[in-house]
């Protein structure tokens, strides 16, 4: 397959960022795919890009499981990360607010201590959630020949970002029939 970098995709919720896009082998526009929104775009296919200097290769995966007919044919949307606002973009807002204030210092401490954050710890997980569904899914699904419905569209991550998969899930059912 290929991977297309949209550069600095624009949104009126939360800062631009890049968004790489996987197509697979034999990508046709006369043909409808599934999308797999991803979440730390940066280590999904590139490993010199990558801090670590690892990807999870979901290219290859990918690529491999359409091959051999194991799922049905799909795209992958990478949505970097923003570094430092990371926890604050993937941490689920509406459990936070729900937090006693004991509970809430302790979340941030520890953010804190491990030095994912500096000052204070704001959640604003809802505003990426609209970034996603308000702003990106329907670019994606204007530029790309895909199936829009809750059941071909899904969602994942790894660490926060399985965490904010799952509330992506929770928030918006009638979007994402899986994460």
């Amino acid at each position: 397959g290929k991977v297309e970098r949209l550069d600095n995709f624009p949104s009126k919720y939360i800062d631009a960022r890049n968004v790489d896009v996987w197509l697979p082998d034999g990508y046709s526009t006369k043909e409808k795919y599934a999308v797999l929104y991803m979440h730390d775009g940066q280590m999904l296919f590139d490993p010199s890009i990558t801090w670590n200097k690892q990807s999870w290769n979901v290219d290859e995966v990918a690529g491999k499981l359409q091959a051999e007919g194991k799922t049905k044919k799909f795209i992958v949307v990478g949505v970097w990360n923003n570094g430092e606002k990371r926890h604050p973009e993937y941490f689920p807002q509406k459990p936070f607010e729900h937090l006693t204030t004991v509970e809430n210092d302790t979340v941030t401490r520890q953010l804190q201590k491990s030095g994912r954050i500096k000052e204070a710890f704001h959640p604003y997980s809802d505003l990426y959630l609209k970034f996603l569904v308000k702003e990106l899914k329907p670019f994606i699904d204007k530029t790309f020949s895909t199936h829009k419905d809750k059941n071909n569209t899904f969602i994942a991550g790894s660490s926060m970002g399985g965490l904010i998969s799952m509330y992506a899930l929770c928030e918006y059912p009638k979007v994402f029939g899986g994460a």
